[in-house]
């Protein structure tokens, strides 16, 4: 914990370092106010930019939220496929001796189990993507 306790410190350090020397670049009539950052702006009413980025938040809405219904049902699939209540594997796992069950539960259980495998890797991988969402970096990427 030191470690890393020494690198955030070490950064706050920096950060006021360089405040400090970009500080001592400016003219004297000039603001420094004016070269802060200020992410949570709003944009002027009737601002092209903001109708802009209004569409694409709207439209990264819609994809994320596309991307959700899909993990969703994907979900609801690996249980009826592979869950321990009502699905096929627990079925087939139950069934009877001698019965068109019993057959293919000796053949398909193995294929139930690598297809079901595969979603839950497709459905995490989604997830994965859904976590990044709030990632500037992937912003109307």
């Amino acid at each position: 914990m030191i470690k890393f306790e020494r690198r955030f410190f070490k950064c706050l350090i920096e950060q006021d370092e360089d405040r400090a020397a970009m500080l001592s670049t400016l003219d004297r009539d000039t603001d420094p106010a004016a070269f802060d950052v200020d992410m949570n702006k709003q944009l002027p009413e009737g601002d092209p930019n903001a109708a802009v980025s209004q569409a694409l938040t709207d439209r990264n809405n819609q994809m994320v939220d596309q991307i959700k219904s899909w993990v969703s049902e994907m979900e609801q699939f690996l249980e009826h496929l592979n869950g321990t209540e009502d699905s096929i594997q627990t079925a087939l796992a139950s069934a009877e001796p001698d019965t068109i069950l019993d057959r293919m539960k000796t053949s398909e259980q193995r294929k139930i189990a690598r297809v079901a495998t595969e979603i839950a890797a497709l459905t995490e991988s989604f997830k994965g993507y859904l976590a990044q969402t709030n990632n500037a970096q992937f912003k109307y990427v």
